[in-house]
């Protein structure tokens, strides 16, 4: 609490406070404790809560703290003991007593270190500053578990949000649940309109538009499709943008990108486009159109902003690769793995940059123009992108990195004024990630991710004045929530406190059945997927991918003869889509119908020439009959489709192992297993080959490699107990399967039965 007797001090007093700081500067030399938050120099929104400020103490425990704070004549306005902790909360009532003493000048936060005779040395000090300027609007986030991979495999666990920075409470959730993927999204000027990237329709390119409100209904009817835009081929739309009044979304068609999850939770994917153009839909003559100008295909046009007035569009743009270079057509799924993989791994071992610059076209009511770089944003040996534009025109805000964009490391935030001028790295950037930033309707704060404080992505704030200065960022730890990364933040200019629920009555079908089918497939829960993947089939009968995926589930539950009816349903509702046509093979295979399988797999083969699969489960069906040289044709034009197609090693080594060739199957193995250490087959196989050399030390070796990878897969257990009985080693192989019969894995409790 304030203590109102110490500001009213007499000049004395003030003096005698003065002389404590003076007395108490030279604090011992071992003491290095650093104030970490806030920084110096950092500016509070007027309604901002109390915030947690934290401290770097090193190797000082025997030191308990104190934080003084300090009005800027010097008294001082309060003084907490801290003990050993290293965060101090100033109580709300502290917080606000302390903004009401400031009038907008600065407070001097005081970190002094206090030994076992109570002496205190001051060791650090941070000046900081309420702003007159309230931030006025509510900010709309996305809140992901990580890596990107568990999100978008578990998508129901997304959740959008809304969260006012004036409260400490936590940002209600607004949309949650959805079984679908949604991603960008952008907001119109005057706060009515929401814009965003859903998965509708079975449509990777479907795009809600929707009007803000208390209950915002998103259905069918506010749900276009870009694919309309190329005549109903794939295309995704990415990183969309409505206009400021709400009439024209632009967007990156007819485009691909690399898209490839990354073993690195901090960092879990590496995305950028490299070919598209822009294209933009009019909302009110419900058409679709190029924007000539930034629609040249040997350039990628993409993350498009309107600028102010929406006279200019502003964009990335860097050459494009095309199929030839990349292995990849439309989207981001490779057709020529071989070219796909030389392409992908040289940016993914940064052998190869990707670097953007910043154009503007004008828009000239969706005619174009002539695309101009931006001068300062362009054309700097850096990569430049996500062009942003304060509400009152006057700066555009944008980030730089060495190469790519989305989640990179060493990206920095940049502005510079949009009439030219002198472009200046901003004063809020952490050392670790800056991007996805937005700018208040008052144009004064900009909220933005980083991960200065750790791998899950958080919001930060910052003050920028007029003439576009900004400040230290401000934590808004209160829109922090656990494991989960926040992340596109969007300031949307309505009421702080305003409340929000949107409701996607689009799922309200069979795409919403099916995706749940979808999840539960995942999870390994047959049942439930069957009971969705039944509801998505009475609702439309039709539903090709409904039939696959029940189609699926049943063979996973041992029921073939049933599979293989959906299969059927599924390839007569599209023919020509190579993925029913392989699973259809694979279960005809189970019920040794080899005429039938090779059918599919010669017909999925003359479809699609560079399908690896294709080729792979052919020639596990010239394997099943008995014709290796098939077989190892099939297996080497796979691998030569795709070399890092682990499954088709162990394929091919299975063939090799046949044939006696013993020394070309352990490096097929051997190449599967540094492609993906976590599939099991391969070390069983590497192990049963080592075992037919009668080299059993190497083979116990390559079980226990399986057990150290997969601990909690009795199969490992079961699989090391068979080769310990063949080496009469009956009292290990009893513990490995009472390991695995522990599990409930009947053949381990049937072996063990069969023993006893």
């Amino acid at each position: 609490m304030l203590n109102k007797s110490i500001i009213t001090k007499t000049l004395f007093l003030f003096a005698v406070s003065v002389l404590w700081l003076a007395c108490n500067t030279q604090p011992p030399k071992t003491i290095n404790a650093k104030i970490s938050y806030p920084a110096d120099g950092t500016v509070f929104p007027p309604e901002f809560p109390p915030p947690t400020c934290f401290w770097e103490t090193g190797n000082n425990e025997s030191f308990s703290w104190r934080i003084s704070v300090l009005d800027s004549e010097k008294q001082i306005l309060h003084e907490s003991e801290i003990g050993g902790k290293n965060r101090w909360t100033p109580s709300s009532e502290t917080w606000e007593a302390i903004k009401k003493h400031t009038n907008q000048r600065s407070v001097s936060l005081i970190l002094s270190a206090v030994d076992e005779k109570q002496k205190s040395f001051p060791v650090d000090t941070v000046s900081i500053q309420f702003s007159a300027d309230s931030v006025e609007a509510p900010i709309f986030y996305r809140s992901v578990p990580l890596p990107f991979k568990f999100a978008r495999e578990n998508l129901t666990e997304v959740r959008w949000q809304l969260g006012n920075i004036g409260s400490q409470d936590a940002p209600s959730t607004v949309l949650s649940d959805i079984p679908v993927c949604g991603n960008c999204h952008s907001v119109s000027a005057d706060g009515s309109t929401l814009a965003m990237d859903v998965d509708a329709r079975d449509e990777k390119g479907a795009y809600a538009i929707v009007e803000l409100g208390e209950e915002t209904i998103m259905s069918e009817n506010e749900i276009i499709n870009w694919s309309n835009f190329v005549n109903g081929e794939f295309t995704y739309g990415l990183l969309s943008q409505i206009s400021a009044d709400g009439r024209y979304v632009v967007s990156t068609l007819k485009d691909s990108e690399i898209f490839v999850d990354r073993n690195d939770l901090e960092y879990s994917q590496l995305f950028f486009p490299f070919k598209g153009i822009l294209g933009f839909y009019d909302r009110v003559e419900e058409k679709y159109f190029e924007l000539e100008g930034a629609n040249d295909s040997n350039y990628v046009h993409s993350n498009p902003s309107w600028g102010p007035n929406g006279e200019y569009i502003y964009f990335t743009r860097s050459r494009a690769a095309h199929l030839e270079e990349s292995g990849i057509f439309r989207g981001s799924q490779a057709v020529d793995y071989k070219a796909y993989n030389k392409f992908l791994n040289a940016f993914l071992e940064r052998e190869k940059l990707f670097k953007f610059d910043i154009y503007r076209i004008p828009f000239n009511n969706g005619k174009g123009g002539k695309a101009e770089p931006v001068p300062g944003a362009s054309n700097n040996g850096m990569s430049n992108y996500f062009p942003r534009f304060t509400p009152d025109g006057k700066f555009m805000i944008f980030c730089k990195a060495e190469s790519f964009m989305l989640l990179m490391p060493d990206s920095k935030l940049y502005i510079q004024p949009v009439n030219g001028g002198e472009t200046r790295l901003m004063n809020c950037n952490s050392d670790n990630m800056n991007s996805w930033h937005s700018i208040s309707p008052n144009s004064r704060w900009m909220v933005f991710s980083s991960k200065k404080y750790g791998p899950y992505t958080q919001l930060l704030l910052t003050h920028i004045d007029e003439n576009g200065n900004d400040s230290p960022p401000v934590y808004l730890e209160y829109f922090a929530s656990g494991k989960r990364a926040a992340n596109i933040p969007e300031f949307i200019n309505m009421s702080p406190d305003a409340k929000i629920e949107i409701v996607p009555k689009f799922l309200e079908d069979d795409a919403f059945a099916l995706r749940m089918g979808e999840i539960k497939s995942k999870e390994k829960k047959y049942e439930e997927a069957l009971e969705y993947f039944n509801n998505a089939l009475d609702l439309n009968t039709n539903n090709s991918d409904a039939h696959h995926g029940k189609a699926h589930a049943l063979m996973l539950l041992k029921k073939p003869n049933e599979a293989i009816l959906h299969f059927n349903k599924a390839v007569e509702l599209k023919p020509e889509k190579v993925e029913y046509l392989l699973s259809r093979g694979n279960a005809s295979l189970t019920l040794n119908n080899e005429d039938k399988a090779m059918a599919d797999f010669n017909r999925a083969i003359a479809i699609d020439k560079m399908n690896f699969m294709a080729y792979n489960n052919r020639g596990m069906l010239w394997r099943n009959k008995r014709n290796p040289e098939k077989a190892l044709a099939d297996f080497n034009r796979s691998i030569e489709l795709n070399p890092e197609s682990n499954v088709t090693y162990v394929n091919r080594g299975v063939v090799n192992a046949i044939t006696k060739n013993y020394e070309k199957a352990l490096a097929d193995f051997e190449t599967s297993i540094q492609l993906d250490a976590d599939d099991l087959s391969a070390y069983f196989a590497k192990a049963k080959v080592y075992q037919e050399l009668q080299e059993s030390n190497k083979a116990l070796e390559v079980y226990s490699q399986a057990i150290s990878r997969a601990a909690n897969n009795p199969e490992t257990y079961f699989n090391r107990a068979l080769f310990y009985m063949q080496t009469n080693d009956r009292p290990s192989a009893m513990n490995d399967l009472q390991i695995a019969a522990g599990m409930n894995y009947k053949p381990a409790l049937e072996k063990l039965n069969e023993l006893r």
